[in-house]
């Protein structure tokens, strides 16, 4: 072979190395735009979008035994269904569950919290104090493996101790998570609807400061005594709350869990986690709440659809909170597949 055939053959095979990586990158840049639209259904999102090219996991150096101010805390239950899924999973779903509400937490697991595998569902509770209850949660744990329990009682007011151990779970035991979903036991999720959103109307790749929820503006400390909410002004003395999420359906992105522990972590203790949480903490680290707007499933809406069917009432991501065992029923065998 001649020295300029060789250099004929040199600079084919270099054409086609370039002509590769050209349409390559071509059919990655069409996926990416045309499978991973843009927010379509929330208004002024305060929120950006990774791409396959800027997502992290987030770093911690958040210490393992202290939750707020409880200085010796441990997991004395502590599920690892993340653990296998080292590139990655779509969502993970925390719930606030009441140690005695088992027929709740039996109904999630079969309708919207079924475990598969882009979505991995955990129940968070604090330490029972009625021993057969207590008896009960360990045999619960054994047969489904999904409750995390920490080391501090169950009780109204401490609520806060429960979302913070949620955050802290995630951090340490689920940080591959692009998104966490923190909710109740008493609600509905339209599980297949919140997938769709995430991978192709967010991105499956995640985002940045995202808190997405129903939010709540210019909500007033409660003073009164009737009121289950109330505060006295030693442990609140705003007249009013900041911007927060109602508690019970809030999305977050995989970069806020962490820093939002660590904001939680150095603050003194308040018992509403919601304000708290996504209130005061949130507000600390400079992250908007972006609210859902139609995407909550009004009680109007909830009797629509399970008398009308699901054509009436549009699409939606999360159901009305407050509900029954056989409304969470009623309601997830309305939603179409």
């Amino acid at each position: 072979m001649t020295e300029v055939q060789r250099n004929d053959k040199i600079e084919m095979i270099t054409l086609h190395k370039f002509l590769i990586i050209f349409f390559s990158l071509l059919l990655l840049y069409d996926y990416y735009y045309t499978t991973v639209p843009v927010v379509a259904r929330i208004a002024n999102p305060k929120f950006t979008l990774l791409g396959p090219y800027n997502g992290t996991e987030p770093s911690t150096d958040d210490v393992y035994d202290q939750l707020i101010d409880i200085k010796n805390f441990s997991f004395k239950v502590n599920p690892q269904p993340c653990l296998e899924y080292t590139a990655g999973i779509l969502l993970v779903v925390i719930i606030s569950s009441n140690p005695t509400n088992y027929e709740n937490r039996v109904i999630i697991r079969n309708t919207w919290g079924r475990s598969i595998e882009s979505t991995k569902v955990v129940f968070l509770m604090g330490e029972p104090e009625n021993i057969t209850v207590s008896q009960k949660i360990q045999d619960e744990s054994m047969l489904y493996g999904d409750i995390v329990q920490g080391s501090f009682v169950d009780a109204y007011r401490n609520m806060t101790y429960k979302h913070a151990m949620g955050l802290k779970w995630v951090t340490h035991h689920c940080p591959m998570a692009k998104y966490v979903l923190k909710t109740d036991d008493d609600m509905v999720v339209n599980s297949h609807e919140l997938r769709h959103f995430l991978a192709r109307e967010l991105s499956p790749w995640g985002a940045r400061n995202l808190i997405t929820c129903q939010v709540l503006e210019h909500a007033q400390a409660q003073r009164s005594d009737k009121s289950k909410w109330k505060v006295t002004a030693a442990e609140y003395a705003s007249r009013y709350y900041p911007t927060y999420c109602a508690g019970w359906a809030i999305l977050y992105s995989q970069d806020v869990v962490p820093r939002l522990l660590k904001a939680v972590q150095s603050m003194p203790y308040f018992w509403i986690d919601d304000v708290h949480i996504t209130g005061i903490c949130a507000q600390q680290i400079g992250v908007t709440r972006t609210p859902l707007g139609n995407l909550i499933l009004t009680r109007h809406r909830a009797n629509m659809l399970t008398s009308l069917g699901p054509k009436y009432i549009g699409s939606f991501i999360f159901g009305p909170p407050d509900l029954k065992s056989d409304r969470i029923s009623q309601i997830w065998k309305a939603i179409p597949e």
